[in-house]
């Protein structure tokens, strides 16, 4: 029963860390580039965002559930360092899609309602890239914390001489 929970432990790591690679360093930049800001303009660039966002969580969620449940199977033990680690980005990953990201989702909506004034506009704008900013944050931190696991992952049981 070890070797397919280490292989199924692998793939969903690589899956994880991938993911978030791609969306942070391709997709993410891509929603606010002048060919798709000038197609569909900066707010409807952010809605689009915001809703891949929103899967991206999910997907983040499931792979570090996974993560700590597949570890869990395989020491039995909770005082491993490496599922507490897991266990503080699932934290991480559940704090940014149930709080921070329907928190952007709110400010943005208000920065952009029709009866939002210039004033209004400017502050929401404002505290909208400080939640950002602690969401990239957030991001870095299980990009990071999901190659460790992998790169843990890929050497394999430590042997004793």
């Amino acid at each position: 029963m070890e070797v397919p929970l280490r292989i199924l432990s692998v793939v969903n790591a690589g899956l994880w860390f991938g993911a978030g690679l791609f969306l942070t360093a391709v997709v993410g930049p891509n929603f606010f580039s002048p060919t798709v800001t000038d197609l569909v303009g900066r707010q409807n660039a952010g809605l689009i965002a915001q809703s891949v966002l929103a899967k991206y969580f999910v997907l983040q969620l499931a792979c570090a559930a996974l993560a700590a449940g597949l570890l869990f199977a395989r020491v039995r033990s909770f005082r491993c360092r490496h599922l507490f680690a897991l266990l503080g980005l699932l934290g991480i990953v559940a704090l940014g899609g149930s709080w921070i990201q329907p928190k952007l989702v709110g400010l943005n909506r208000q920065r952009y309602a029709a009866s939002t004034t210039p004033e209004d506009k400017e502050r929401l704008g404002k505290e909208f890239g400080k939640w950002h900013g602690v969401s990239q944050v957030g991001n870095l931190v299980v990009l990071v914390g999901s190659l460790a696991h992998l790169v843990v992952l890929a050497r394999g049981p430590r042997r004793t001489a």
